[in-house]
């Protein structure tokens, strides 16, 4: 008898934005996904997302309307890239309708983040944060927690086209947090020191500078920097196309099904990637 491959049903939601478009095409594309939702607002409500993305219909239309896509993968995943304003409301529907839950929004509140990890915890409800999708960026994470329990200066310098709007980005925060941890809370810090232009040396988060460039002919750049007496070690990861977050989204799709509560960060999926 011929093995029959389950198909993933999968829920996108901003799926008309630049990333969303770039997922629905992969998912179209992939042995083992069913698109069966695409959440939007606004503009190309109404339209076959098909179409929209890749010149033919695929029988999905764009909706604002979440429960009837989420209730159509039930067992499936919900793949959420939208602003983040919306992620909290969005993760309880789709724990309604048991399916789980890959959030690539970076912009949503610590008191909303607090929410969910208290909803997932209850209901064992399973969700994935993935400040960055990028199996690179992962990469990047992981061996800067490594370095973090070396040395005791490092900053992060983050650069990103001129439309993104939060500064610094989710990966670059993230990237601190999980170093600050690692290290025990013991990076260290120039003495404070009046700035001749207010913000020059960055802010701070566990004690780790963050520097933000935004400008034309950046996608997503970010270097984290340790230093130590006569060296420097800096780890560098560099994505000049939304290409490259193809293959944690196919990852996340895969693997999220199989956790409890809530992940943070896709480096925690790494072991099961070929790239």
């Amino acid at each position: 008898m011929d093995s029959v491959i389950e198909s993933i049903p999968v829920v996108v939601s901003g799926a008309t934005g630049n990333l969303g478009r770039e997922i629905v095409r992969t998912i179209l594309g992939q042995v083992g996904f069913t698109l069966v939702g695409a959440i939007g607002h606004a503009r190309h409500l109404g339209e076959d997302i098909g179409e929209l993305v890749m010149g033919e219909p695929c029988g999905v239309v764009v909706t604002p309307e979440a429960d009837e896509a989420l209730e159509a993968a039930r067992g499936g995943v919900l793949v959420e890239v939208s602003t983040g304003s919306a992620v909290k409301d969005l993760v309880f529907k789709a724990g309604a309708h048991g399916v789980a839950c890959v959030i690539g929004s970076t912009g949503t509140s610590k008191a909303d983040c607090e929410e969910i990890v208290n909803y997932a915890r209850e209901s064992r409800h399973p969700v994935l944060f993935a400040p960055n999708f990028s199996v690179g960026a992962a990469l990047m994470i992981k061996f800067a927690k490594i370095a973090s329990k070396y040395y005791r200066w490092a900053e992060i310098i983050e650069k990103h086209h001129e439309r993104k709007l939060d500064a610094p980005s989710g990966t670059a925060t993230y990237t601190a947090e999980v170093m600050a941890r690692a290290s025990g809370g013991n990076f260290r810090s120039p003495v404070e020191g009046e700035e001749a232009v207010k913000g020059a040396r960055g802010g701070k988060v566990g004690g780790i500078r963050i520097h933000s460039v935004r400008m034309p002919g950046f996608l997503a750049d970010q270097q984290v920097i340790f230093g130590a007496p006569g060296e420097t070690l800096t780890i560098h990861h560099n994505a000049s196309s939304r290409e490259c977050f193809m293959p944690g989204v196919i990852l996340a799709i895969q693997k999220v099904r199989s956790l409890e509560g809530v992940t943070y960060g896709l480096e925690n999926l790494l072991e099961e990637v070929r790239v």
